[in-house]
């Protein structure tokens, strides 16, 4: 899927929902709608949980075919677009089941759909999983280290070739600037949501202001200490 299209989507749907808590001075009742609301993140937990199966069988049908020449530097790139697809989902789904569960509990409790996040996030846990097998599929020569392992993630960066670096590197710096503009924009939105409805959000801007802090102050020692 196009990367920008998906950007396209969140903007247009965070653009709307900002757009309209502002046109209704923060008035919106989410306690009224909040079965709703976790009905359709539901939704699209499972409606990505479903992309993701078809990926995984695409992925599994190139790696059993044999390619020759350029055939096989092409099935290569493609596998690789659908494993970082495949990733971009499943996180995602993982993450709305974690949301939908959380508003659940918070607001109306009603067991069935508590049991349905618990599915999407049980679900989304199995395929994040699967992960590390799936990428061994993509990369066959690579000796990659168990998912448990402590130092899972320095050895994956270990054994890329400096261009792989590269490309990690740039993606979590964006992400990096990205969460910190992110976390800003949470804390004023908060802080007029507090102000209009009358419904304190002070531990979330809290808490938003304290992982800024620490992301911030990570970063910085360490670049500090190389």
């Amino acid at each position: 899927m196009k990367r920008w299209l998906i950007t396209l989507v969140i903007s247009a749907v965070i653009g709307f929902a900002v757009g309209y808590l502002l046109s209704v001075g923060f008035s919106f009742d989410f306690l009224k709608y909040s079965d709703g609301i976790v009905i359709g993140i539901l939704v699209i937990v499972f409606v990505l949980l479903g992309i993701s199966f078809v990926l995984i069988r695409q992925i599994k049908k190139l790696h059993q075919t044999e390619f020759i020449g350029e055939e096989e530097d092409a099935a290569d790139v493609v596998m690789y677009k659908k494993f970082t697809d495949y990733t971009l989902f499943v996180q995602t789904s993982l993450t709305l089941s974690v949301l939908a569960l959380c508003i659940m509990i918070v607001t109306t409790q009603k067991l069935a759909l508590i049991i349905l996040a618990l599915v999407g996030l049980g679900v989304s846990y199995i395929f994040l999983v699967f992960m590390t097998s799936l990428l061994q599929m993509v990369y066959p020569e690579r000796q990659l280290p168990k998912l448990n392992d402590p130092k899972y993630g320095e050895k994956l960066l270990d054994m890329s070739d400096d261009g792989e670096k590269h490309v990690i590197l740039i993606g979590l710096y964006k992400t990096f600037q990205l969460m910190g503009v992110a976390l800003v924009f949470g804390i004023v939105l908060s802080t007029i949501y507090s102000v209009s409805s009358g419904n304190s959000q002070l531990f979330s801007i809290l808490v938003m202001g304290i992982i800024l802090i620490i992301m911030n102050g990570k970063y910085s020692l360490s670049i500090r200490e190389k």
